[in-house]
């Protein structure tokens, strides 16, 4: 048996005026919406009813009602045109928010500033038909309500709603301490007794900034990996200043104002420019990841296919480059 047998040959047409004609229990009023006559919409309910060999409705003299066949296809036809209407406002509502060749993205503002930014003109040059919309923000986008956004990329420790596709962009990563080239040719920061009286720079969200004496946490991490544990160092942990995002922690350091502990893949440019230096070898395991979201709905749209097949094989690239 074929799928969708009596679909293939359903008459469409007849199958709207009725659906029309059952909701209004009206020819005319069917025939107004529908802008034709009374009598076309009659002529196509009669070609249904022959179609599907059953009555639909029962013609009386000032009013229509529907048999008992009528009233189921009445309410199966209901929810069909009811949930097509739906897709359809949603497919015009994101198409007016995003256009059929723009691609709207939103990236944490370290990572769209840091790295995707300036790997932006790699894809442009290959897919010029695609305007690209980069928007950086540490906001969560709610998918189910904002359609303006089409691809996330989001960094934390997972998991996301089952409606996204997600998946990190590269194997777990580090943080490393980075700092300006002058501030470690002053200093023996290969001690971590010694980096610790340095400026600890501390990349902490907002929400999170706390008045109750508590030193960082990625911090101690990576003091405790270093062996490095007393009174002082928790102390260091929580004197520095502390900065929203890790792009600012970042220029904060190029700046010569201390040791920033930030994911090793937004520093790659700055550490092979010379801009900073690795204050010292230890890198701590990243307990969160960069994370690319889309809807799974949209995954088989060809823009966002094309992107995201793009930051894969830049990801990749950008891993292979650390060594």
């Amino acid at each position: 048996m074929t799928p969708h047998r009596h679909l293939s040959r359903l008459p469409w047409t007849a199958v709207r005026a009725f659906e029309a004609a059952a909701r209004l229990r009206s020819f005319k009023q069917a025939a107004d919406e529908l802008h034709v006559t009374p009598t076309a919409i009659s002529h196509q309910i009669r070609n249904l009813e022959t179609h599907l060999g059953v009555v639909l409705f029962e013609r009386r003299h000032r009013s229509l009602a529907l048999t008992p066949a009528g009233e189921r296809l009445a309410e199966a036809s209901a929810v069909a045109f009811g949930a097509l209407e739906t897709t359809l406002d949603d497919l015009v509502r994101r198409g007016a928010a995003c256009g059929p060749g723009t691609l709207t993205i939103s990236a944490v503002t370290s990572f769209a500033l840091k790295w995707l930014a300036p790997r932006l003109p790699a894809f442009q040059s290959t897919r010029s038909d695609i305007e690209l919309r980069l928007v950086a923000s540490d906001v969560l986008v709610d998918f189910r309500t904002d359609a303006s956004v089409d691809i996330a990329v989001r960094y934390g420790p997972g998991p996301y709603d089952e409606s996204l596709h997600a998946e990190p962009l590269w194997p777990r990563g580090t943080v490393v301490p980075v700092c300006a080239p002058q501030l470690a040719a002053g200093a023996d920061l290969a001690d971590p007794a010694t980096l610790a009286q340095q400026t600890l720079l501390r990349t902490v969200p907002p929400a999170s900034w706390r008045s109750d004496g508590r030193g960082d946490a990625d911090w101690l991490a990576w003091f405790a990996a270093a062996g490095a544990t007393n009174a002082a160092i928790e102390r260091a942990t929580r004197t520095g200043p502390l900065f929203s995002n890790s792009q600012l922690a970042i220029e904060a350091a190029i700046a010569g104002h201390g040791i920033a502990l930030v994911p090793a893949m937004l520093v790659q440019s700055d550490l092979a420019s010379g801009r900073l230096v690795r204050a010292h070898p230890l890198a701590l395991d990243d307990a969160n990841r960069y994370w690319l979201l889309y809807r799974k709905s949209a995954a088989d749209a060809a823009r966002i296919h094309a992107f995201a097949q793009w930051l894969r094989s830049a990801a990749a690239q950008a891993v292979a480059a650390t060594g």
